[in-house]
Order: C-alpha cells, then sequence, then structure tokens
C-alpha cells in the first residue's frame, strides 16, 4: 500500500512537471507592434469630416454637426498624441474656430454656424502654411464629393 502511495505520489510529480514543460513550449507568439496611423491618413479623415460637418450645417443636421465636430477633435487629438514632437500635428489654432461651431450647433443658428466654419476653414489653412504645407488647401465645399450616404434626415432610396 504504501508503495503505490510512493509510486502515486512519483507519477503525479512527473505529470506536474511536463506540465509546465508543455506550457513553456506552448508561449503565444511576440504580440505584434500596435498600429500607428500616419499623420497623413489623419489628416485626410480630417479632411472628410470637415466636408462632411460643412454639409450637416447646410442641412441643418444639428446632431450630425455635433458628432462630426466631435470627430475632428478627435483625430486633432490623437495626432497630437501620437506625434507629440511634431508641430504638424499641433492644431491647437483651430480651437476658438471650432469652440465657436460648438456653440452655433447648439443654437442651430446657421448664420454663426456659416461665420464659424469659415474660421475653422482659415485655421486649417494656416496651420499648413505654418509648417509648410501651404501647398494643401481646404475651402468651404461647393458641392458633395460624395452622394453615396445621406446625411440629412431625409430618406436615401439609393440613386
Amino acid at each position: 500500500m504504501v508503495r503505490l502511495r510512493h509510486v502515486a505520489v512519483l507519477v503525479a510529480a512527473c505529470a506536474a512537471a511536463s506540465l509546465t514543460a508543455l506550457a513553456d513550449e506552448q508561449k503565444p507568439a511576440p504580440a505584434q507592434p500596435a498600429y500607428k496611423p500616419r499623420l497623413n491618413n489623419i489628416m485626410i479623415l480630417t479632411q472628410l469630416g470637415h466636408f462632411k460637418l460643412w454639409y450637416a450645417g447646410a442641412v441643418a443636421n444639428w446632431p450630425l454637426a455635433a458628432y462630426e465636430l466631435e470627430q475632428i477633435g478627435a483625430s486633432t487629438r490623437l495626432a497630437k498624441r501620437l506625434f507629440p514632437n511634431s508641430a504638424k500635428s499641433d492644431m491647437d489654432t483651430m480651437k476658438p474656430a471650432a469652440e465657436d461651431l460648438d456653440k452655433a450647433i447648439k443654437a442651430k443658428d446657421a448664420a454663426k454656424f456659416t461665420s464659424a466654419y469659415a474660421r475653422l476653414t482659415a485655421a486649417c489653412n494656416n496651420c499648413h502654411e505654418t509648417v509648410g504645407f501651404g501647398f494643401i488647401k481646404i475651402r468651404v465645399p461647393r458641392l458633395s464629393p460624395i452622394e453615396t450616404s445621406p446625411f440629412s434626415d431625409e430618406s436615401f432610396n439609393g440613386k
């Protein structure tokens, strides 16, 4: 009986030792580095948000305008966080115009929205000039570059 216990303890010890060896062999592969978008990609998204913000204001879709303004703010904060040592990611000059836009959106005031939007656009262009990208000109849109998504409360039938 004692001998059977010794054998059982020995088997249990061997099993435990082999589990540790198996665990070492099955370690997960090293994690891939986190994706870091290029600043250019963030700016392209910001430019698309700039357009959508304009269109939302043009059709008085104030909830969408508020959403797009927040997305622009999120993009600029992301750029600053990911590229803290680059002057190209410092878009603080946009803050006053963005704050005025936020007030206009909350007031549902189309005239103030238009004025603040023009100031935001000018701030974008001033920033581009400052960092040597003056050849990138942002303007108040004339026409919708995309008609695949409805931006107002009208129904969308895919035409």
